[in-house]
């Protein structure tokens, strides 16, 4: 059977998910651990250099590494809603590539409050860790300043990160607002109807307001440093519509 390494806090592994979900492709899961899961990792992908990362689905026929591959190959195996309508992929893809700009500056914001805040610090470790306190929320710091480099991150100031989120925001909405109106009464979709454009986009907003706890299971002081009260509040009307999505879309996820 297929099985995904993933992150449970990650919203690239979330655009995974939520694809196989839809799609109803059998899999197993499995939570990736970074560091000691990264040699194995670089074995299952043939990649010995440069940086590696979940989501990665294996499957008979090899590793995929990538969440737009994975929905790629969910639409090709599964069932359900149709992912990528014919002759939509360039544009499902330029989503992909916007929700991509906003997840990164996002993870800069982020992580930055989130490498000030011990009670985050110490959720990022596992639970037999946190009895060591003050050594693991150091532990854990290491762990979020090795993300930021990995990612090229480290440097982004915060008012270029924020302007990021906000451009790719604002042509959500600006696209959303010439969209049709379901014909259901549900909310509103990119393409017409339900795809990967929504499932991405939907993504873009994890940093700013993350998802219900069914959907992100992290914890209360992981959530705090996420979110983004600002912003949440200037884009209120796209956090709803990304919660409207989750509602009809996305249901309750497996756990397995």
């Amino acid at each position: 059977m297929n099985t995904l390494l993933h992150l449970p806090f990650s919203p690239w592994s979330e655009r995974a998910l939520w694809a196989l979900d839809a799609r109803q492709v059998p899999y197993r899961r499995r939570v990736y651990q970074p560091l000691l899961g990264e040699p194995e990792l670089r074995l299952r992908l043939k990649r010995w250099r440069g940086n590696v990362s979940v989501p990665v689905l294996l499957t008979d026929d090899g590793a995929i590494g990538d969440s737009f591959d994975i929905a790629r190959f969910a639409d090709a195996h599964g069932t359900g809603p149709t992912l990528f309508p014919a002759g939509q992929e360039e544009r499902i893809r330029r989503y992909n590539e916007a929700s991509e700009r906003a997840l990164g500056a996002g993870r800069s914001l982020a992580l930055t409050r989130m490498r000030t805040d011990r009670d985050a610090l110490l959720e990022m470790v596992p639970r037999q860790l946190r009895g060591l306190g003050g050594a693991a929320a150091a532990l854990a710091r290491m762990g979020t300043d090795r993300t930021l480099r990995k990612y090229g991150s480290a440097g982004w100031g915060e008012q270029e990160s924020r302007a990021t989120v906000r451009a790719v925001l604002e042509e959500l909405r600006q696209d959303l607002a010439a969209a049709p109106a379901a014909r259901d009464g549900g909310p509103k979709t990119l393409l017409g109807s339900f795809s990967y454009a929504d499932v991405t986009m939907a993504q873009a907003l994890v940093f700013i307001a993350p998802p219900a706890r069914e959907h992100v299971r992290i914890g209360r002081a992981s959530r705090r440093v996420f979110a983004d009260a600002a912003l949440a509040t200037e884009f209120a009307d796209l956090v709803a519509w990304r919660d409207a999505l989750y509602e009809r879309w996305r249901g309750t996820p497996r756990r397995n």
